[in-house]
């Protein structure tokens, strides 16, 4: 899925990536939008137009899983902070559990 810097600069395969620091949101344009790494908002949907109802089903998705979205992040923390206490330092369990989580969740691409 090709991302779209705001506010108008496009990403192209050649940009390095960009690691999301915060969960998707609607912008006030109702664009499906996140934080990157590098401080820049980034839009998820390609330029694609959303009508008020499928905007507000996406708010509405987002807004009821954001419990559940919570409850994976603690659990994501306490594993990397038992992980840290004798087997690892953080940054490398933070790596691995992206790692098992990319792969895991990696939908196949055939």
């Amino acid at each position: 899925m090709n991302r779209l810097k705001l506010p108008e600069a496009e990403v192209t395969m050649d940009d390095p990536s960009v690691t999301p620091i915060t969960t998707p949101k609607l912008d006030d344009e109702g664009y499906l939008t996140y934080l990157g790494d590098d401080g820049q908002r980034y839009r998820l949907l390609d330029q694609l137009e959303i009508d008020q109802e499928a905007s507000q089903r996406v708010r509405d998705a987002l807004q009821a899983s954001g419990p559940l979205f919570n409850q994976i992040e603690a659990l994501c923390q306490a594993w990397i902070e038992r992980m840290a206490v004798d087997a690892m330092d953080r940054d490398e369990a933070a790596a691995m559990l992206l790692s098992a989580l990319d792969t895991a969740l990696r939908i196949d691409e055939d």
